[in-house]
Formats: C-alpha cells, sequence, structure tokens
C-alpha cells in the first residue's frame, strides 16, 4: 500500500480495483517473510502452524487461477490435523478434495471470475485450501483465520449441481474477504479491539465484539454485490432463484446490525467505512 489514498477503507467497497488485493497481498507477503520466513512459493498451512521451512504437505490438486499462479489443496499435516481439531473443524479426506475440486474449479470460472476484482482477490489471496465435511449437505462451512493469512476452508457439496457451484462461490468469496479485510487492518485499524463492546451477531446468533460484527458487515455486503449483479445478468433460473433469495436473506440478518455505527469501539477510519457502506447499500436497495 503505498498511497494515503489507497489506506481509505470506502476503497475497500465493490467494485474496489483490481489493484487493491495485489497492495493488500504484497504488505501481507512482506510481513510473512519477515516473520516466517515464508513467500508463496513456499508457504503452506502446515508450514506456518508449525513455524517451520521443513517438509512441505504434499499438495493434492492444484487449480490455476490469473497469471500463471495456483491455488493449492493441500494434504493433511499433523500440524493441520491438530489446529483443525482445536477449532472445531472436520477436515475431509483426500478422495474428498478429489471430488471437491471440480465444483471448487466451476465456482471460480462460471461465478467468480466475471467479476474481475473478485476473481483478483481469490487470485491473489487465496493460496492453500482445504476442504471441510459439513454435519449435513445442505448447510455450508467456511473458516479463515487472521494468524493465517493466505488460507481457506471450505465445505463442498457432495451434490454435483449447479446450486452446488454457487454455493461453493459464496464460501469462497466469503473467507477471501475476510483475508482482505484482515490485510487492510494490518494497515489501518478500524476497531479497538481492547473495547469491550458486544453486539448481537445475525449470523453467529450470539454476542460478537465490534471487530468479528464489522467483518460480517462486510463479508455480506460484497456478497450481496455479486448476488445482485448475477441475478440482473445471469439468464439461468436456479441462478436467478439462488441470488434473489441470499440478496433477501442477507438483507434481513444485515438490519439487526445496523447499531454498529453507534460503537465506541470504532476508530475513525472504521465509522468512515460504516456510514460508506451502509449508504452504498441503501443505494443498492433503490
Amino acid at each position: 500500500m503505498q498511497t494515503a489514498l489507497s489506506l481509505d477503507p470506502a476503497n475497500l467497497l465493490p467494485p474496489f480495483e483490481g489493484s487493491l488485493p495485489t497492495d493488500l497481498r504484497q504488505s501481507g507477503e512482506h510481513l510473512l517473510c519477515e516473520v516466517h520466513r515464508l513467500t508463496r512459493e513456499t508457504y503452506s498451512t502446515g508450514r506456518l502452524l508449525s513455524d517451520s521451512r521443513g517438509d512441505n504437505p504434499a499438495v493434492l490438486e492444484v487449480v490455476s487461477v490469473a497469471r500463471g499462479d495456483f491455488l493449492l489443496c493441500e494434504a493433511r499435516s499433523a500440524a493441520l490435523i491438530r489446529y483443525s481439531a482445536a477449532n472445531g473443524l472436520n477436515l475431509a479426506s483426500d478422495e474428498d478434495v478429489h471430488r471437491a475440486v471440480g465444483l471448487i474449479e466451476a465456482a471460480l470460472l462460471k461465478v467468480i471470475k466475471p467479476h474481475p476484482f473478485l476473481w483478483s482477490a481469490v487470485s491473489e489471496l487465496v493460496w492453500r485450501c482445504h476442504i471441510l465435511l459439513a454435519s449435513d449437505d445442505e448447510y455450508d462451512v467456511s473458516f479463515s483465520d487472521p494468524a493465517i493469512p493466505f488460507s481457506v476452508f471450505v465445505s463442498v457439496p457432495l451434490r454435483n449441481d449447479r446450486s452446488s457451484i454457487l454455493r461453493v462461490a459464496e464460501n469462497l468469496i466469503h473467507e477471501t474477504m475476510h483475508l482482505q479485510l484482515t490485510l487492510f487492518e494490518g494497515l489501518c485499524p478500524l476497531v479497538d479491539t481492547t473495547s469491550t463492546w458486544c453486539l448481537y451477531s445475525p449470523w453467529k446468533q450470539h454476542e460478537r465484539p465490534a471487530q468479528g460484527l464489522l467483518h460480517g458487515v462486510y463479508v455480506f455486503h460484497v456478497l450481496r454485490w455479486m448476488w445482485l449483479r448475477v441475478s440482473r445478468t445471469t439468464g439461468n433460473r436456479t441462478d436467478m432463484d439462488f441470488a434473489l433469495r441470499r440478496i433477501s436473506e442477507i438483507d434481513e440478518e444485515a438490519s439487526a446490525v445496523r447499531s454498529l455505527e453507534e460503537s465506541p469501539a470504532l476508530t475513525e477510519a472504521g465509522r468512515h467505512f460504516l456510514n460508506k457502506l451502509f449508504v452504498a447499500e441503501g443505494q443498492a436497495r433503490r
């Protein structure tokens, strides 16, 4: 991030410049190299968790993204298994990973790639993808961790149909936007993380601190933008029905957290960010 203008959090709102994820990736990669001596070429979730440059976990699947970069599905390692168990994540088997990669590729190419700035975000920020098993095939699970800057965990439905592709696309964008906002917060804090202020989260269904709520508001704002564009451009009835249903659900949940704008935990930049976001939402609903 080289300019003061690029640190305006309003630049995070869609459709953001395609250079934003690149700037954030470069900033995050610089810190990763300084702290863990890892680059994109040597990075893996297992290596980061074990804080070691020793044996690299095997790669099960390779998904090509932009400019010769790749999204890699990493095999389970001892460090990854321990981490997943500690965080209540049910890692898929190698066989399930091989099955899931077709849906991941379809989600990227058929749903995400038509939106260049979202495609840029996934291409720049998602280096490793871990497949999770959900408790039910109608239920989606996704996860990311601010301490693991370029890895996402997503569930992939068993069915290989259009609806499943759309669900995987949402999971990927959901976690990519968490990574993007976390990298931005490392340069421009939006929340005082020492604050004990909390508010009920319609997504987690319990009270959450301001930072968690801010992430939720941002992620679902981007998803609403994506589904609105899909609903306006698709000729596919499944896409249309899915997009309109998600927009309705997101609108209902987002209305429950408008008072976040009044939180004393927000920094000046955080308050500016939320104000711009809520204004953009109001304009999009007209």
